[in-house]
């Protein structure tokens, strides 16, 4: 049984995470809190009545109530059935909540987290469910004259991997300027404050990650992103996973 509603007060997209098992939909939840600092509002939803494999219409309702925010309410299942849940749930929320909430086909443990960094980050409904669904119509890449730009090498065991990629993002979104990056192995330059881009560059151990500013505070951006790649992402070797 979940707990009596009570309600949020939140500034973010909230997330409801559905899954046929219960330990599948807390561990899913949990990444997003980890991913995203705590400031996303997600419930989770696993298993039918009893505990077992299944779902639970009831509580699903329950989580969206929870977690309902006027900004919106993102909604991610695992099999088809959760879906056909989710929606009979929805109905039973007041009409003006129902055109708040968003049910998404997304891959459910990678949107979930590409989902929570991009809400984290203040985007709009909108934008978290196309993070979840790695729309790239919503990324465009950036093609910029080969003239300067500053390069770091990545020496982190895991290369530029979640955890950090969401962090970069968000100092990225802190300055004042466009920033763009690319890998020497790519022609073309990406947008450093998309969360899917920098998590799509799959950037390893040993290559070189190169970046290029304009605007106000260029120049600050580019010292404070390199010393990020340089410190190894601020994480001890204890944090690697």
């Amino acid at each position: 049984m979940r707990n009596p509603i009570q309600r949020l007060m939140t500034d973010k997209v909230s997330i409801v995470i559905i899954s046929h098992s219960p330990d599948v939909a807390s561990g899913t939840a949990e990444m997003v809190r980890q991913m995203s600092g705590q400031s996303v509002p997600v419930a989770h939803v696993g298993g039918d009545f009893e505990g077992g494999l299944g779902t639970n219409v009831e509580a699903i309702h329950q989580a969206l109530e929870e977690v309902y925010s006027d900004l919106g309410v993102l909604v991610l299942y695992d099999l088809g059935s959760a879906e056909m849940c989710a929606e009979t749930a929805m109905e039973l929320l007041d009409v003006e909540k129902q055109k708040h909430v968003v049910i998404s086909n997304a891959a459910l443990v990678e949107g979930a987290v590409l989902a929570g960094a991009v809400s984290a980050g203040g985007g709009s409904l909108e934008e978290v469910k196309s993070a979840a669904e790695q729309n790239t119509e919503s990324y465009t890449n950036h093609k910029t004259p080969e003239d300067s730009w500053e390069s770091v090498t990545i020496c982190h065991e895991i290369g530029l991997h979640a955890r950090p990629a969401v962090r970069f993002t968000e100092m990225a979104k802190g300055f004042d300027a466009n920033i763009r990056i690319k890998l020497d192995v790519h022609k073309e330059w990406v947008d450093a404050k998309s969360i899917v881009r920098v998590i799509g560059l799959k950037a390893r151990k040993g290559q070189v990650l190169n970046l290029q500013a304009e605007g106000n505070e260029a120049e600050e951006a580019i010292k404070n992103l390199i010393s990020f790649v340089e410190n190894n992402f601020d994480e001890d070797k204890k944090d690697l996973s």
